[in-house]
């Protein structure tokens, strides 16, 4: 027992001190991208914003293709690859939506405590996964939880990929009011922001994403009249493909 609040205790240390605790939203703007290997956000001389969602696929990710459809708005979806086995058709649909994809894990584990051959068995069957349903190769990469050590940053650029954070958050996992959700992400959405919600119910807690589903016309509506165009994160970015140069200094 004493092993164990010694080894939250530690966690929790590394945590803050790493950024990964509940920060401003200006805060995390400050981050500093690691060109080509970690972005927090993009460049921020253009209008241009990420709508990202963690989690899904899941039931309550048809209402949010919905949402996005409806006001010609693409997105980025970090999938769960245990969850693309499960909805393989929702999956599909993302694709054919024309959203962009990136790796998320198999079933979202806290890599913190995980050694590299399960953060690699992680990456490998979401990648798996994937390419059984809709032949894509994925290169974009959020650790789960956003907690990145030098295991999950040399495993990820091992597989090539660039590792994404992001800058604004509306917090959806912990609240149930779709206002309070669209508030904090148009109060401090800046040029090159990347915006987290999340299309999963991973969470306990979490019995619905309706809060996360109502906010969304909310915020398209409030940003796009502020002249913020929604861009996929590899068109934020400008990426492309998986990142040779990364896996030539780490193979």
């Amino acid at each position: 027992m004493k092993n164990k609040i010694v080894i939250s205790v530690v966690i929790c240390l590394f945590l803050s001190l790493s950024g990964y605790c509940p920060l401003a939203q200006g805060d995390l703007h400050q981050k500093v991208d690691k060109k080509g290997r970690v972005y927090w956000h993009g460049v921020t001389t253009a209008r241009k914003i990420a709508l990202t969602f963690d989690d899904g696929p899941s039931k309550d990710t048809l209402q949010i293709l919905q949402e996005l459809k409806k006001y010609n708005v693409k997105a980025t979806f970090f999938v769960i690859g245990k969850n693309v086995e499960k909805y393989p058709e929702i999956f599909t649909r993302i694709i054919n939506d024309g959203h962009a994809i990136g790796n998320h894990s198999y079933s979202h584990p806290d890599m913190f405590m995980e050694e590299p051959v399960m953060i690699r068995k992680q990456i490998r069957n979401t990648e798996e996964a994937v390419r059984k349903y809709c032949g894509q190769e994925l290169f974009l990469f959020r650790p789960p939880y956003g907690i990145e050590n030098a295991w999950v940053f040399k495993e990820a650029g091992k597989h090539g990929y660039t590792i994404i954070k992001w800058s604004v958050s509306g917090f959806d996992w912990e609240s149930k009011k779709a206002g309070t959700i669209a508030k904090r992400i148009i109060g401090n959405v800046r040029n090159g922001s990347i915006i987290i919600l999340h299309d999963g119910r991973r969470l306990k807690q979490r019995n619905s994403c309706q809060p996360t589903i109502d906010a969304l016309s909310k915020i398209i509506i409030a940003l796009e009249a502020r002249g913020y165009h929604f861009v996929t994160v590899p068109d934020l970015l400008g990426i492309t493909g998986k990142n040779a140069d990364a896996m030539d200094n780490l193979m």
